[in-house]
């Protein structure tokens, strides 16, 4: 049984502020310019703080200065000396691991005169950036139709998304990514899905690094996501959010969706459609009585606390699924509390959420109830402190916590199997439906808890070296108890075929980074050693089951890193990146099973996966190089082409060893390449607009899409595929563009003299993407040619947001409307391999075939209507 541990988040919290202890911070940024008089001399010894807080810096006898350990977010910037008018430069921009450049002319003044106000300009694009950073603001999310981090990332460059929604960075495999909120990595080690519980309205800050990253971060070799979430300020703030449920019906949820009697199973007493829809009320007993999206937001400083603020986000999600079934109930509480006492600040910052979700599964359409749910609880709590030891020198540590647990079952209490008419699912290809004397006989409890801690230092040793250097260690306990053919037993137990384990796995690591800022480079290079320790036994061949088990070495790896950039012209840079990544594989893929590793078991079972604890890491070597600059005000664009190799990549291969053995273990044995290219192209805010457009050009060829792919092969029949083919997620070309319009209360265009837009907001989100691959049958279903040599139709969507936001003595209410895929186009997912259409085939030869093919989860999501409210104060 996995162990429930759930702390309270308030508790947690206290405890934190209790305990006060030095613990480590999120990803900081820099200020750097040059402060010189009229005449353009350098002034030495000018005072440059950021205005509200003690950090700052000096000028040199060169004039120039810099501030390092700055939180991303807005600052003003104000610059003083003796016999000089003090300038002050508003809405400066510091984003995290980039050097802003502020530059500064002060007049000579002989009477004192006031402070000159000068608004900061961000430049379109980073000209000092060695590597491909996206920075999307939490403000550009709150005005588009995103709710989620998915939401965000899908439309970036280098992102595309495979037919189950899943993410893929360059290329890579969808665990090929790390997730950081606030300096803590969330990830679920188990099976390396991302759990970053932030939402839009929590958002101050989102950063991409895709294919070539510094070497502070590891354990990924595709991305890093990371996040860093908003913080309260001096003043009291409210918001309320509220988004209505879809308000148009779904085409799926009604009976004979398809044409006038194409439901397969139908009532025998009545002769009517057995099909009924599931409403998320009824399942539910919600804490808020309605359905749909409600954040309510608290910010403002903390009472008695001097310069302590608080930052509290409450949500609460019920909804139903487009699809005949399926729904999301999800409630969601997170915080951070930040305290500045001199030259250091505190922060606290934490979240638990938990989910109960079921998704749509084709043959479970009639019997919805007896189908297994998701539950999914997810916490996390880290303390940090950022210290300035001096102008040119900031220390950082962080120790953190995160918890998931990740279950799959009918019912969330075991008692309410025995109460209920449970038996196990009964499956026949001629009924393909499940009625109502089947049940899901999938139960399983996963939980994956790290402790993590690490410590950093950042040295200016001078105007052009910024070291930075870190250490971390990461202890995990990972339990799972999975029951495949879930049965009950006489006395009320579960039995069926069990997969237990509970294992304790290490992780350390350490780097070194120079950043070197020369007039005319921009070097980044870092050197990073990582180190695993599963802590557990296995085979010394993975082939030969009968060898005694030993202690499985622990795995390292030192990755060099480089980044350069080039200005060729005061508006253009040339870059180029290359390094290594080292990712150990999902934990699951090594403690699966586990109890087949006793060969005397092994002898018994039939056919399956064996987790493999003496796995290798996975390993990139990646290059890039791209030219960016600035092509006129406000706009920006770059090109980057990369490639990438990976190897040792986790795969499966059947082992049949003597008359008894016949297993897949799991095996370093895949590979992939991946090439192509990136354009972006982007307009900074002004006059009411900005826009993002990219377009990505990617060829990801290998052996394997997905570790289990040797052992499907191997159940099925399917030959080995002997050379590459496209990756089951290659889309050859993806399309973004993104479009934001927003006019405020006293700049805003006249409508034949009216007032009528202030306060008015567009946002629009256009997609393109070619089809993803499959593999071509005949009628007889024989393959036709390669693996995936075929190519679906392509994906189009277009989202819009339309606000119009009202004041009255200074409370804003905002209502808006969102309408996702604005055209209503069905998108294809998956297809018939006969003919490359999702709901046509030449094997329709009775009702339950037809509707068995036209499952509505094998094209996207249908048009939506969505409507909100937004109140703050």
């Amino acid at each position: 049984m996995v162990k429930r541990l759930i702390v309270p988040f308030y508790l947690i919290l206290g405890l934190l502020v209790l305990s006060y202890s030095p613990s480590f911070a999120l990803d900081t940024g820099k200020i750097a310019g040059v402060v010189v008089d009229a005449a353009g001399e350098p002034i030495p010894s000018v005072h440059v703080v950021l205005a509200g807080t003690e950090s700052g810096g000096a000028s040199d006898l060169d004039g120039i200065y810099y501030i390092i350990g700055i939180t991303p977010g807005q600052y003003d910037l104000q610059f003083s000396a003796l016999g000089y008018r003090t300038q002050i430069v508003t809405g400066v921009t510091v984003r995290s691991n980039y050097t802003t450049r502020v530059n500064a002319t002060l007049d000579e003044e002989s009477i004192e005169l006031e402070p000159l106000t000068v608004v900061f300009e961000k430049p379109p694009v980073d000209l000092e950036d060695t590597g491909q950073r996206i920075t999307v603001t939490g403000d550009f999310v709150r005005s588009m139709p995103m709710q989620s981090t998915d939401d965000i990332l899908e439309f970036q460059a280098g992102v595309s998304a495979s037919a189950d929604g899943e993410l893929h960075i360059r290329g890579g495999r969808s665990g090929e990514v790390g997730y950081i909120v606030d300096g803590l990595r969330v990830e679920n080690p188990l099976y390396g899905t991302g759990a970053t519980g932030a939402n839009r309205h929590t958002l101050q800050e989102l950063q991409l690094l895709s294919g070539t990253f510094n070497a502070e971060y590891g354990q990924a070799q595709s991305g890093i996501v990371q996040i860093v979430t908003r913080e309260g300020d001096e003043r009291y703030r409210v918001h309320v959010d509220y988004e209505s449920p879809r308000l148009n019906d779904s085409p799926y949820r009604t009976t004979n969706w398809v044409r006038t009697g194409s439901d397969a199973v139908v009532n025998p007493t009545t002769g009517e459609s057995a099909y009924e829809s599931t409403d998320v009320s009824d399942l539910h007993d919600l804490w808020v009585p309605m359905q749909g999206f409600l954040g309510v937001t608290l910010s403002g400083p903390v009472p008695v606390l001097p310069r302590t603020t608080f930052f509290v986000n409450g949500v609460h999600e019920a909804e139903n699924s487009y699809l005949p079934f399926g729904d999301r109930w999800a409630r969601q509480l997170s915080g951070k509390v930040t305290h500045n006492r001199g030259s250091g600040k505190l922060t606290l910052s934490g979240a638990y959420a938990y989910e109960n979700s079921q998704s749509y599964s084709h043959t479970w359409k009639y019997v919805p109830e007896h189908y297994y749910r998701r539950f999914n609880t997810t916490q996390r709590f880290s303390a940090s402190y950022s210290y300035n030891v001096s102008q040119s020198l900031v220390l950082e540590v962080l120790s953190g916590y995160s918890r998931l647990d990740q279950d799959r079952k009918i019912f969330e209490d075991w008692a309410d199997y025995l109460a209920s008419d449970y038996s196990p699912a009964d499956f026949t290809y001629a009924q393909y439906f499940y009625n109502q004397d089947d049940w899901s006989d999938i139960w399983r409890e996963s939980s994956s808890t790290t402790f993590t801690n690490w410590i950093k230092a950042s040295w200016q040793q001078n105007p052009l070296h910024l070291w930075t250097a870190g250490l971390e260690a990461n202890a995990k306990q990972l339990e799972l108890e999975d029951i495949r053919d879930l049965r009950i037993g006489p006395d009320g137990e579960r039995q069926g075929v069990v997969d237990q384990f509970d294992q304790s796995p290490v992780e350390y690591a350490a780097f070194v980074q120079d950043k070197i800022e020369l007039g005319y480079l921009v070097v980044n290079a870092g050197l990073r050693f990582d180190y695993v320790d599963p802590k557990a036994e296995g085979w010394a061949d993975p082939e030969t089951p009968k060898r005694r088990l030993k202690e499985v070495d622990p795995s390292y790896q030192l990755s060099p890193r480089l980044g350069l950039a080039h200005p060729i012209s005061p508006e253009w840079t040339l870059h180029f990146a290359y390094g290594h990544f080292f990712q150990f594989p999902d934990y699951v893929n090594l403690y699966m099973n586990a109890a087949d590793l006793n060969p005397d078991t092994l002898a018994n079972r039939s056919f399956d996966v064996i987790g493999n604890p003496a796995l290798k890491p996975e390993r990139t070597v990646s290059y890039e190089v791209g030219l960016k600059g600035i092509i006129a005000e406000n706009w920006g664009c770059s090109f980057t082409a990369f490639y990438k190799d990976i190897t040792d990549l986790v795969g499966t291969r059947q082992v049949r060893y003597g008359a008894s053995y016949n297993y897949a273990p799991f095996v370093n044995i895949d590979y992939a390449n991946v090439k192509g290219f990136e354009v972006n192209l982007s307009r900074s805010l002004e006059r009411f607009w900005s826009l993002q457009a990219n377009y990505t050009f990617s060829i990801a060829r290998g052996n394997s899409s997905e570790p289990t792919t040797g052992y499907y092969d191997a159940y099925t029949g399917t030959p080995e595929a002997r050379q590459e083919y496209p990756m089951d997620f290659d889309r050859r070309h993806v399309a973004n563009v993104l479009l934001a319009w927003n006019a405020g209360f006293e700049d805003y265009p006249r409508l034949f003299g009216s007032s009528i837009l202030s306060g008015t907001g567009v946002g629009l989100i256009g997609q393109y993407a070619s089809g993803l691959p499959y593999t071509p049958y005949s009628a007889a279903g024989e393959q036709l040619s390669l693996r995936n040599s075929e190519r679906m139709a392509y994906t189009m969507t277009f989202d819009l947001r339309l606000s119009k936001q009202l004041r009255w003595s200074g409370v804003d209410l905002t209502v808006y409307t969102t309408i996702s895929n604005l055209f209503d186009r069905d998108n294809p997912l998956f297809v018939d391999s006969r003919t490359g259409e999702p709901w046509e085939s030449t094997l329709v030869s009775n009702n339950i075939a037809f509707d068995q093919l036209h499952d509505p989860s094998r094209v996207g999501p249908p048009r939506m209507i969505k409507a909100g409210v937004e109140v703050s104060f």
